[in-house]
């Protein structure tokens, strides 16, 4: 018989006015692997924080293993037996492995460290659970896998019975993502529960026993074991299919190709992108955007192999003023740091303008003439006089709009979903979709293809810097994953 781990029963939450959580109502079974797939962010951070920590709540009560944590009446504000592995690390970086595990644990109380006993009962501790760790590394030498598998000892070790894995697919590539939910099912054998969150749904699926879509502060949908498919959620996900998604790329003209390109991680890179091209690869090592961002910018150096720019070569003296050669990057967090916070909406959309005019003054008839062009797609939020006081979903489109306008030859994006919620993701699909209309190529860098296969042409997989396989349209439902 399955054992209820925790209840939240028509838990609401009001702030300054605002209902972040409502209604909700979800439930997890000791070792049970939930999934978590978000529509809508609204109320997530609210819904993850309250599972580990008993605030304050409107309405409703909480369960956990067994007993009333937290109800509307009555919130103590301790935590629960909850860790969260994000990509955010909570480990101590200048400290060792060791040093982590037990001298920062809550109670250990020894006064005389003997490292070599440390490191023996680590050793012994990973091992009974199946965790291959390298206890003798300090933290600020583990790869982000190892990270989280000591993250994940360090979780057992606290006795927690609930671990939440928030979006692995954000920060480990596929093969240690592939290697990650492989211990964790191994975990989930001793009886400890995992609420798996994922930007898309069949990343959860692959792993999950349940999955709850969360929309608005509300749990609309439990979907069991035979009811994960692309089938069975395609109701609840509005706009899934994007328009004119289907695009039909100029291929006669490479604009941007690689020819055997050498670099600290790249190893014989080859690929041509077309005008109006969306061309997407696949990292399967999450290594090699540093080295193609460094290339297209300046900053890096072709070891061997050379780069070509309209059949013309790429040279760095080019490259160092990437934007007259019409190369535009949206980095994996855009809106921290593409975005003058302080300045207004109108000031960041029209950055860009002056490399675009080649000219510092823009004359007032062609402001207005973009406020009136964007007015229309942006609504309201363009008068905005400070662009942090505009939602989050707002400023990543802000910058979407602004190589919308700025119109270059070629744009790389570096993950571009990796943060947002559904309808966020979607948002950006559908930008990126109008930007290839205009004739710009687009090459998207990424260790999980999520969503961005709706309106990329080709798919490249690279595996230690260079392509080992590759798929066009029509030939993505066969790739092996």
């Amino acid at each position: 018989m399955k054992r209820e781990l925790l209840r939240m029963n028509h838990v609401s939450l009001l702030q300054n006015g605002e209902s972040l959580l409502d209604n909700l109502n979800f439930q997890m079974f000791a070792g049970e692997i939930m999934g978590l797939v978000a529509g809508r962010n609204r109320g997530y951070d609210q819904l993850i924080q309250l599972i580990c920590q008993n605030l304050p709540i409107s309405f409703g009560t909480v369960w956990y293993d067994g007993q009333i944590v937290n109800t509307y009446s009555h919130s103590s504000g301790t935590f629960n037996r909850v860790y969260v592995i994000e990509q955010m690390s909570h480990l101590v970086e200048g400290l060792s492995v060791v040093d982590n595990l037990f001298v920062l644990r809550k109670g250990f109380k020894k006064y005389f460290i003997n490292e070599r006993v440390l490191r023996e009962q680590a050793n012994k501790f990973f091992g009974e659970n199946g965790l291959k760790v390298n206890v003798n590394k300090r933290v600020s030498a583990l790869t982000p896998l190892e990270r989280c598998l000591i993250e994940l000892g360090k979780a057992l070790l606290m006795g927690c019975k609930l671990i939440i894995i928030d979006n692995p697919g954000n920060f480990l590539s596929q093969y240690e993502l592939m290697q990650f939910q492989d211990m964790l099912r191994l975990v989930q054998k001793n009886g400890v529960s995992i609420l798996y969150i994922g930007n898309h749904h069949q990343e959860v699926f692959l792993i999950a026993d349940r999955t709850s879509l969360f929309f608005d502060g509300r749990i609309i949908k439990v979907f069991e074991r035979n009811e994960m498919t692309d089938e069975g959620i395609s109701p609840y996900i509005t706009d899934w299919y994007l328009p004119g998604s289907q695009t039909n790329p100029e291929q006669e003209d490479g604009v941007l190709h690689f020819h055997s390109v050498h670099g600290k991680n790249l190893h014989g890179l080859r690929f041509v992108l077309h005008r109006a091209e969306c061309l997407t690869i696949l990292d399967m090592d999450n290594r090699i955007a540093e080295d193609i961002l460094s290339l297209m910018t300046g900053t890096g150096i072709c070891f061997q192999g050379r780069i070509t720019l309209d059949h013309e070569p790429y040279t760095p003296e080019r490259a160092a003023d990437y934007l007259k050669a019409g190369i535009a990057v949206i980095p994996k967090d855009c809106s921290k740091s593409l975005l003058f916070h302080e300045r207004s909406y109108m000031e960041n959309l029209t950055f860009l303008l002056d490399r675009k005019l080649q000219q510092s003054f823009i004359p007032e008839k062609i402001y207005r003439s973009i406020k009136n062009e964007f007015g229309p797609l942006v609504g309201d939020f363009i008068e905005e006089s400070i662009v942090t006081h505009l939602p989050l979903e707002e400023q990543i489109a802000l910058v979407y709009y602004r190589i919308l306008l700025f119109h270059p030859r070629v744009l790389i994006c570096i993950q571009p979903l990796a943060n947002g919620d559904m309808i966020v993701r979607l948002r950006i699909l559908a930008l990126l979709q109008e930007i290839l209309k205009t004739g710009t190529a687009i090459l998207i860098i990424t260790t999980n293809v999520s969503d961005t296969l709706m309106i990329s042409d080709r798919l490249l997989i690279v595996e230690n810097g260079t392509c080992v396989a590759s798929y066009n349209k029509n030939e993505f439902d066969q790739v092996d994953w």
